[in-house]
């Protein structure tokens, strides 16, 4: 059996994928790599198929979510160890071997992210990951080296492998028995927040998820959604599910405390960003209705548990009043985790 397997969902984009495998291969020329090619409809699969012969690959006509496909290629894999990973970055020198070494180095360690770092200023952490995610107690999700829109430069600040509440599905390894033991990722998410859910629960059962930072990769940021205008759908998924993880891995005791808090959040910020938050945030209250009446129904078979201490992964304010009102810009600031 081969020990590791690199999974990458590709939908458009023939010089991503190309210049993304170029980085894997410079690295480890006998790396085993399984392309998803997701309803592609450029010249990507013939590319790839003329460069790369080495590489696995599939073909869906019908456009699948993150979740979904990434799923299927976890079923597909016969790996011990399996790395998703986006198509839109370039990987460096030893990443995927640093993050065995993490996994390995800790018992309950199931899911390693790498250190995320901006493909266009190197010297900066990216948006999505970042050095490793935690929430705060009312569910809403930051990274060590980035809250909301804060980004900062990496002096070194997150050297430490340390355990995380979540880690990114942009570079993201796990035990595949214990990815597909433990649920794997909630289809209903589409896109977007499904690893968040993914290691909540994960957390919840008592296992962990670390952060491993000599394992690097230098991230794009959104390629396959457009970044540079509002996407409602790109906005819709992420208020919408970030809410659902919120509320299937609480306990009911803790969502009748909290869910009031959560939802006067939302409504200032949807007030704030009508465009942004606003509309997204409507369009999805109807789903999230049906999701809390139908809660008990819908975790049933998701191993659910709310046993585990996570005092210390847990932020115990409102990480936006922090942000916005304490002017706290970054994890230091927080005095968290420490």
């Amino acid at each position: 059996m081969k020990e590791l397997e690199i999974l990458i969902i590709h939908l458009n984009g023939t010089e991503v994928i190309i210049n993304c495998l170029k980085s894997i291969f410079a690295d480890d020329a006998s790396a085993k790599v399984t392309i998803l090619f997701n309803a592609t409809t450029d010249k990507s699969i013939e590319v790839v198929g003329k460069k790369f012969p080495q590489v696995k690959f599939y073909i869906t006509h019908e456009r699948l979510g993150f979740a979904q496909a990434s799923n299927f290629l976890a079923m597909q894999s016969k790996a011990k160890q399996i790395i998703f990973l986006n198509n839109d970055l370039i990987v460096s020198k030893n990443w995927a071997n640093e993050m065995i070494k993490t996994l390995k180095a800790h018992s309950k360690c199931i899911g390693v992210q790498s250190k995320v770092k901006s493909f266009y200023n190197r010297n900066y952490f990216e948006n999505a990951g970042a050095a490793g995610g935690f929430i705060d107690k009312y569910g809403y999700p930051f990274c060590r080296g980035r809250i909301f829109d804060n980004v900062e430069k990496d002096k070194g600040q997150y050297d430490d492998e340390t355990r995380i509440f979540w880690g990114c599905g942009v570079s993201f390894l796990v035990n595949r028995d214990e990815f597909i033991k433990r649920g794997m990722f909630d289809e209903k998410f589409f896109m977007y927040a499904e690893e968040l859910d993914f290691c909540w629960r994960t957390n919840n059962q008592g296992m962990e998820i670390w952060y491993s930072p000599k394992s690097v990769v230098y991230h794009m940021g959104s390629f396959s959604v457009n970044y540079e205008k509002i996407n409602f759908k790109k906005e819709y998924y992420i208020t919408r599910n970030h809410i659902l993880a919120f509320l299937k891995n609480y306990s009911m005791f803790n969502i009748l405390k909290l869910l009031p808090t959560r939802l006067m959040l939302e409504l200032i910020s949807a007030l704030r960003f009508p465009l942004k938050r606003g509309i997204p945030f409507v369009l999805s209250l109807p789903n999230i209705i049906y999701y809390f009446i139908q809660r008990k129904n819908i975790i049933k078979s998701k191993l659910f548990s709310e046993k585990s201490n996570l005092n210390n992964l847990i932020y115990p304010q409102s990480i936006a009043m922090e942000y916005f009102i304490k002017h706290k810009k970054t994890f230091k600031d927080l005095e968290f985790g420490e």
